[in-house]
C-alpha cells in the first residue's frame, strides 16, 4: 500500500446533493477534499448560498469539523465561443472573486470545442488571451487559474500553444487523464513530460473507448477501464506531484452508471492501493 494521497471527488457526480450529504459522504469514506462542480443545483457560483458573505463562517466551520478542504471550482468558463468572449471573462472573475472569499485556491476553465472549419491557431490564440486575462487577475487574489485537458484541448499542440502564450506563474493545468487517454491511448508520455512542471491537479477516470459512438467512450469504475491510471499516478507521485487525485464520475451524462456512493468508496480503494 502506498503513502497518503490527497483525494478528492467532484460533486459533478452529485450537483443536487445537499451539501451537508457531500460533506457527510467525503468525510466517511477517507476524503481530504471535495470539488465544486455544481452544488444543490446550482452550478453558477454567485448561485450557490454556502459561498454567500454572510454564510462564509458557517461553510468553513462545516468543512473544518470534516476535515475538508475545497480543492478548486470547476467553472464553466470557456472560450470556444467568440461571441462569448468579454461574457466568459466576466463570469471568471466573479468566480475569482468569490473563490478569494472563500479561500478556495484555484478555479478551472476549458478551451474545449474546435468548431467546424475553424482556423485551431486562431482558437489557441483566444484560449491564451482570455486564460491570460483570469490569470493576471487572480494573482494578486491568490486564485490559480487551470485549464482542463477537456474537449478538443486534450492534445499537446493545443495545450503547450495556450502555455506558450500565458507566463504567468499564476497558470496552471488540470490534468485529466481520461481525455489524454482518448488523444494517446497508453501513449501519453511525450504529453507528460512537456506539461508535468505545470501540472497541479488531477482528475482520475477510466474509460473504455467505443469508437464511432457519439462520445466515442464509456466511464467505468476506477480500475474496470482501460486507462493506466496505477502506472501515471506512480510516476506522478516519483515525480514529486503533490496536489489532489480527484474522481469525476459523469453520472449524470450516463444515468446507467453505479451511484456515486459506489463510484467514490472504489476510487478511494483503488487509490489506496497504489
Amino acid at each position: 500500500m502506498g503513502s497518503k494521497k490527497k483525494l478528492a471527488f467532484t460533486t459533478f457526480g452529485c450537483q443536487d446533493w445537499p451539501f451537508a450529504k457531500v460533506l457527510d459522504l467525503a468525510g466517511k469514506l477517507g476524503f481530504s477534499g471535495i470539488e465544486i462542480r455544481g452544488l444543490e443545483g446550482n452550478n453558477n457560483i454567485d448561485d450557490i448560498p454556502h459561498f454567500l458573505p454572510e454564510n462564509k463562517t458557517a461553510t468553513l466551520a462545516a468543512l473544518k469539523a470534516h476535515s475538508l478542504a475545497i480543492c478548486n471550482f470547476g467553472s464553466s468558463v470557456r472560450f470556444d465561443d467568440a461571441e462569448k468572449f468579454d461574457a466568459m471573462i466576466s463570469e471568471g472573475m466573479r468566480a475569482i472573486d468569490v473563490c478569494q472569499l472563500m479561500g478556495i485556491p484555484a478555479i478551472r476553465i476549458f478551451g474545449d470545442r474546435l468548431s467546424p472549419g475553424e482556423d485551431g491557431s486562431i482558437l489557441i490564440d483566444r484560449v491564451a488571451k482570455g486564460a491570460g486575462i483570469l490569470a493576471e487577475y487572480g494573482e494578486d487574489k491568490g486564485v490559480v487559474i487551470m485549464l482542463e485537458s477537456h474537449g478538443d484541448f486534450n492534445t499537446l499542440e493545443r495545450i503547450k500553444g495556450v502555455f506558450d502564450q500565458v507566463k504567468s506563474f499564476n497558470f496552471r493545468l488540470l490534468w485529466d487523464v481520461g481525455h489524454t487517454y482518448r488523444a494517446y491511448k497508453e501513449n501519453h508520455q511525450e504529453f507528460y513530460e512537456a506539461m508535468k512542471d505545470k501540472i497541479s491537479h488531477i482528475h482520475v477516470r477510466d474509460i473504455i473507448l467505443t469508437p464511432g459512438e457519439k462520445k466515442n467512450y464509456v466511464p467505468n469504475l476506477i480500475g474496470k477501464g482501460h486507462v493506466p491510471i496505477k502506472d501515471i499516478v506512480r510516476q506522478l507521485l516519483s515525480d514529486g506531484y503533490d496536489g489532489f487525485f480527484s474522481i469525476e464520475w459523469e453520472k449524470k451524462g450516463f444515468p446507467e452508471l453505479p451511484d456515486p456512493e459506489t463510484a467514490f468508496a472504489e476510487f478511494v480503494r483503488f487509490m489506496n492501493e497504489i
